[in-house]
């Protein structure tokens, strides 16, 4: 089973203390909008109080490659205050509750706040071996296998998305992750 997301803890504190300090502006973002597009100048760091995000990338050819989907609560922004632009995006796929927080701020603060520190530090550890296993699936399993495994570990997830959002996160096409599913429910390896 995956370890339970050390975000929303980073989340819950980010916010205290931003709020603490007057750093804290909360936005409503309305299904389909963009939080922020790929490359753009140094958007606020994001703390998601509810609803669905996607973060993306805009590969060479113009398709989007889903990077993370981040659910009811969360963190994601830009990773470095030295950093001009964000190369991927950020969208609502559902309305969407967000805080935002000034990087230069946070930056600021992570000098003094041990415990904040602390709280990025585990996140920053959950999401590397996060990324580690979303390649190695990719590189390493079968679309069915990659789908069976999706269903198991993100459930939620799951039953919140498109199809063709679960097909682009899977690197499948619609069809074919319509044809996988059709084949799994035969197969009595998911409910029909």
């Amino acid at each position: 089973m995956e370890q339970k997301n050390p975000g929303t803890r980073l989340a819950a504190l980010l916010e205290a203390r931003a709020i603490e300090a007057d750093e804290w502006r909360l936005r409503e973002y309305s299904l389909g909008s963009d939080v922020f597009a790929p490359q753009s100048e140094t958007p606020p760091i994001c703390v998601l109080k509810g609803g669905l995000v996607k973060l993306y990338y805009l590969v060479a050819e113009g398709d989007q490659w889903t990077k993370s989907y981040i659910i009811d609560a969360g963190v994601f922004g830009p990773t470095s205050a030295s950093a001009q632009f964000t190369q991927f995006g950020a969208s609502a796929l559902e309305n969407c509750t967000i805080g935002h927080i000034s990087l230069i701020w946070l930056s600021q603060q992570l000098q003094r706040d041990e415990q904040l520190a602390g709280a990025l530090g585990e996140f920053q550890n959950w999401l590397f071996e996060r990324k580690r296993k979303r390649e190695e699936d990719l590189l390493c399993l079968s679309a069915e296998d990659r789908y069976l495994n999706f269903l198991n570990s993100e459930p939620e997830l799951a039953h919140r998305l498109e199809q063709r959002e679960i097909a682009s996160f899977l690197r499948v096409t619609p069809v074919a992750l319509s044809r996988i599913r059709k084949r799994l429910k035969q197969d009595r390896k998911i409910p029909a």
